[in-house]
């Protein structure tokens, strides 16, 4: 039987905010520890003595992304560890008060992987690797350097139009990273973000109360759809994480209380999103409670 391709996935921000969880468990950090604990000057002292790990938790702390002009301008070769691309969000400014808004953030992510540095003394990719995919029985998902010979990853493709209209396709390897990050940028199956999904569930990677605070809305930080690493639903109980980018489209849904687990992955540009709303509106005839 054929291995299935490993496709590019932009889901490492839950395995990072997972991480996060088991050294707050075991008593290594708080949630409510300032940046400055770990990091004195990131992005600036201030600014350190500010943000809070539950900000950086719930995209409400002020940072931007760290794929930025520098990076497009840059060799992909350059950022391979999570120093190299702590480099690229070296001196920039909050854009809000933390706590005070929600925006998506990609350096808070990555700022969250240098802070796992910082308390365990270990490489981050060493640390998740050892910590949350062995547990887990994960044997296809890492983030692999692109230059490297590593069998059986699949390459993305992003859909254009010509001038005259006519359909083309373009592929992603020069557009993404060269080494995905805490951020995003890994690789996986589905069977393997399944075996995520179901140890997350069985206690296996954080407690039974762990995983019901991360994947609970923190509206007291200004995040009413979006826990500790996870986007939720309070409405349909659905928690999880999508990722997006040229090429790359990918999507995790946890249905609570159902016993529902969904992955999508697609290496088309936005090519999970029907199939992701087609499982939802099945799960949700399946689930409805009768009258």
């Amino acid at each position: 039987e054929p291995a299935v391709p490993r496709g590019r996935f932009a889901l490492l921000a839950m395995f990072t905010a997972v991480t996060i969880a088991q050294l707050v468990d075991q008593g290594k950090l708080s949630y409510d520890d300032p940046l400055s604990k770990f990091l004195p000057d990131f992005p600036s002292a201030e600014a350190a003595r500010k943000i809070r790990i539950k900000h950086l938790l719930t995209h409400t702390s002020g940072l931007g992304s760290y794929f930025n002009e520098e990076f497009e301008r840059s060799s992909r070769a350059r950022f391979r560890t999570v120093d190299d691309m702590m480099q690229l969000a070296k001196g920039d400014s909050l854009a809000f008060e933390p706590g005070t808004r929600w925006s998506y953030s990609n350096t808070g992510m990555l700022v969250l992987g240098k802070v796992i540095e910082v308390v365990t003394k270990q490489d981050y990719f060493d640390y998740v690797r050892e910590h949350l995919s062995k547990p887990a029985g994960m044997v296809n998902t890492d983030a692999y350097e692109l230059d490297r010979v590593n069998p059986n990853l699949a390459v993305g493709y992003q859909r254009e139009f010509r001038e005259d209209g006519t359909k083309t396709f373009r592929n992603n390897i020069f557009m993404h990273v060269m080494r995905g990050g805490p951020a995003g940028g890994g690789y996986s199956t589905v069977e393997d973000l399944v075996r995520f999904a179901e140890a997350l569930k069985a206690g296996k990677l954080v407690s039974p109360a762990t995983f019901e605070l991360m994947t609970t809305p923190k509206p007291e930080v200004n995040s009413p759809e979006y826990g500790y690493g996870f986007a939720v639903d309070p409405e349909t109980r659905i928690v999880g994480h999508s990722g997006g980018f040229p090429g790359i489209s990918s999507n995790l849904d946890i249905f609570k209380g159902t016993g529902y687990v969904a992955v999508v992955m697609s290496n088309y540009g936005g090519g999970s999103q029907p199939v992701v709303e087609k499982i939802r509106s099945l799960v949700r005839a399946r689930t409805r409670p009768a009258i």
